[in-house]
C-alpha cells in the first residue's frame, strides 16, 4: 500500500537511474566529499553468480530480474514480429548484462557528432574520456589508459576459430588490427573485455563498489522514480517509490536522468517533458514542449549466417558433463566457454566500394542459435546442439527511425516502442550485400577448410530479392539503441551539448539516449564515456557558480 505522507530526503544532486553512465556520475560527484548525492535504481543490486560471470548473461538478457524487457509494436519491415528490448534493470544497468565487448566507435562518428552541432563532442575531445574511464590490462598504448575504474582486457581464452575469423577476413583484403580503440575501426580484431581477472566489470564494479564507502553517496535499490519535481520551470527534485513508501527527494543543486535511451525519456514524458500533444492525451500537464522526446529512436538492426564446422563449438558442448567440465574451469582458473564476452572477433567493413568510412559491423561468435519467428529476445533464442558457428552483421547508421511513447502516466506501465527495422530500403539493401560478404568469408581459405555445410540459410538464396526475403524474415535488433533525448544546437534538439535539458532548468540527461547518430560500435563504451562527460559538465557548473 503506497502512503500518502512522502517521506523527504535531500542532496546537492539526484541521479535517476544507476546504469552504466548513473554509476559513473555517482562516483565523480561523490568523489572529494563536497557534495550529497543519491542515486535512485529501479532495479537490485549487481551481486549476483550470473552477473559476475561473463557468460552468465545468457540468463540475464530476457529475465524480468534484471531486464525491462521494453515492449514493441509489430514492425511490418520485419514481417510484423515484435522483439522485447533489453535494458539492464540493476545497479550497473546495461553494463551487468551486457556482452562485455569493449568498443568505442571510429573517429568520424564523433566527428559527426561534432559537425552536427554538437561542440566539444569529437573524437580528440571524447578521448581523454575514454582513457580516464579505463584500466587497460594490456601493453601500453596511447589510445588506452591505466589507473581508471573500468577493466579493459584482452580476452582470456578465445575460441580456435576466433583468430582465424579474423585471417579470413584479412584474405578479403580487410586489415588485422592490433589495437581498435585510437579512432580507426577499419579492419578485423580480436575484441577487448570489460572483464577484471575473468569476471565481469561493469560500472556497478568499476565504479560504485568502492564509491558507495563514501558517506555522502547514498544509493537506494528498487526505488521506481515516479516524476520530475517543478517549481515553475525549475526541476527541484523527484518523486519516487520504494516498498510502496512514497519519497521525495529534493536537489539543491540538479537532477540527473540517467535511466536509458528508453528510460529517460519516458521518465521526462510522465515530468511534463516532451512533445505537448501527446502528453495531454496522456493527462499530463505540460512543463515544457519538447517534441524531440522520444523521437530519434535508432537501434543496429542486425542479421546473422550460420555454418556447420568440423570442430567443437560452445553449443556442441551442453552436455551435463560439459556444464560442469567449463563450469570447474571458470571457478578453479577463469577460463573456457564461461568467461567469454559474448562475440569474440569483430571486424568494420564496407558493403561497396566508394565510402567514406565502413558501414557494417560483423561480429564472430564460435556458437549459432535458431531465432523463430514468435522469439522475442534472442537472448532466449534455441541454441543448436552441433558445431556451428555464426557471423552476424549489423548496419553501422542506419537510416531507420523510431520513437518511445507513452502508453499510460502510471510508471508501473511500460512505455512502447515504435520502430521500423528495415524502413528504409537503404538499410534493407546494406544487409543483403553485408550477407554476400558473409558468404565470401566463409569461403576465404582460412575459414573454409573448418565450414563443412549451410545451415542458416539453406539452401543459400539465389539473387538478391531471396537474400532480402531472408533479411526481413531473420533480422534482429543488436540492444544498441540510442537518440532519444538527442543533443544538439537546433530547436528539435531534447539537451544542449553540455547535456541541459532545453526550457528547463537544474536538469540534464546523461546516458546513450543523448547520442545525435548511431556509432559504427556497440554502445557501452560510448555511453560510460558520456558519463564521466556529463559529471565534468555538472563540476564545472557547481564551479562557476561557486566562484
Amino acid at each position: 500500500m503506497q502512503s500518502s505522507n512522502p517521506q523527504t530526503l535531500v542532496a546537492d544532486y539526484v541521479i535517476v537511474g544507476g546504469g552504466s553512465a548513473g554509476c559513473v556520475l555517482a562516483n565523480r560527484l561523490s568523489s572529494g566529499g563536497r557534495f550529497q548525492v543519491i542515486l535512485l535504481e529501479a532495479g537490485g543490486e549487481a551481486d549476483s553468480f550470473l552477473v559476475r560471470m561473463p557468460a552468465g548473461m545468457s540468463r540475464l538478457i530476457g529475465n524480468p530480474r534484471f531486464d525491462w524487457q521494453y515492449p514493441s509494436a509489430a514492425d511490418a519491415s520485419i514481417g510484423g514480429r515484435r522483439f522485447d528490448w533489453s535494458g539492464g534493470r540493476l545497479l550497473g544497468g546495461s553494463s551487468s548484462i551486457n556482452g562485455q565487448v569493449y568498443i568505442r566507435g571510429s573517429r568520424s562518428d564523433y566527428d559527426h557528432w561534432a559537425a552536427s552541432g554538437c561542440s566539444g563532442w569529437s573524437f580528440d575531445e571524447c578521448l581523454p574520456y575514454f582513457r580516464r574511464a579505463e584500466d587497460f590490462a594490456g601493453p601500453l598504448h596511447p589510445a588506452h589508459g591505466q589507473g581508471g575504474p573500468l577493466s579493459v582486457a584482452p580476452q582470456r581464452d578465445p575460441h580456435p576459430l576466433s583468430p582465424v575469423f579474423v585471417q579470413a577476413c584479412a584474405a578479403e583484403g580487410l586489415a588485422t588490427l592490433d589495437d581498435y580503440c585510437g579512432g580507426d575501426q577499419h579492419g578485423a580484431f580480436l575484441a577487448l573485455a570489460t572483464q577484471r581477472e575473468g569476471q565481469r566489470c561493469g560500472t556497478a564494479q568499476g565504479y560504485l563498489a568502492q564509491a558507495r564507502k563514501r558517506p555522502n553517496l547514498r544509493v537506494l535499490t528498487q526505488c521506481i522514480a515516479r516524476r520530475v519535481l517543478f517549481n515553475g520551470q525549475r526541476a527541484v527534485g523527484v518523486e519516487a517509490l520504494s516498498a510502496g513508501r512514497l519519497l521525495r527527494i529534493e536537489a539543491r543543486s540538479e537532477v540527473i536522468v540517467s535511466a536509458g535511451t528508453v528510460g529517460s525519456p519516458t521518465l521526462l514524458m510522465r515530468s511534463g517533458v516532451g512533445p505537448a500533444a501527446h502528453l495531454l492525451e496522456q493527462g499530463i500537464a505540460v512543463v515544457a514542449d519538447l517534441p524531440g522526446v522520444g523521437a530519434n529512436l535508432q537501434e543496429h538492426a542486425g542479421v546473422g549466417i550460420n555454418k556447420r564446422v568440423n570442430v567443437p563449438t560452445y553449443n556442441s558442448q551442453m552436455g551435463a558433463l560439459d556444464v560442469v567440465r567449463h563450469l570447474g574451469n571458470y571457478l578453479l582458473r577463469k577460463r573456457g566457454p564461461m568467461v567469454t564476452p559474448a562475440v569474440q572477433a569483430m571486424a568494420c567493413a564496407k558493403s561497396r566500394d566508394g565510402l567514406a568510412e565502413p558501414d557494417l559491423q560483423l561480429h564472430f561468435l564460435p556458437l549459432s542459435y535458431d531465432m523463430a519467428p514468435d522469439v522475442r529476445c534472442s537472448a532466449l533464442a534455441q541454441m543448436t546442439r552441433e558445431p556451428t558457428v555464426m557471423i552476424q552483421a549489423n548496419v553501422c547508421h542506419p537510416f531507420s527511425r523510431g520513437q518511445v511513447r507513452l502508453r499510460s502516466a502510471d510508471p508501473d506501465v511500460l512505455p512502447l516502442l515504435s520502430h521500423q527495422l528495415l524502413g528504409d530500403p537503404r538499410d534493407l539493401g546494406t544487409l543483403v550485400a553485408a550477407c554476400r560478404l558473409m558468404e565470401r568469408l566463409f569461403a576465404a581459405d582460412p575459414l573454409r577448410r573448418f565450414v563443412h555445410g549451410d545451415r542458416t540459410p539453406s539452401p543459400r538464396p539465389a539473387d538478391d530479392a531471396a537474400w532480402e526475403r531472408f533479411v526481413r524474415a531473420n533480422a534482429v535488433v543488436c540492444y544498441h539503441p540510442v537518440g532519444t533525448c538527442r543533443m544538439g544546437s537546433d530547436a528539435q534538439a531534447v539537451l544542449d551539448p553540455r547535456l541541459n535539458v532545453r526550457g528547463v532548468q537544474g536538469l540534464r540527461v546523461v546516458d546513450a539516449s543523448v547520442m545525435p547518430r548511431l556509432l559504427s560500435a556497440n554502445t557501452n563504451a560510448a555511453a560510460i564515456m558520456i558519463g564521466e562527460r556529463g559529471s565534468d559538465f555538472v563540476l564545472a557548473a557547481a564551479h562557476a557558480l561557486a566562484a
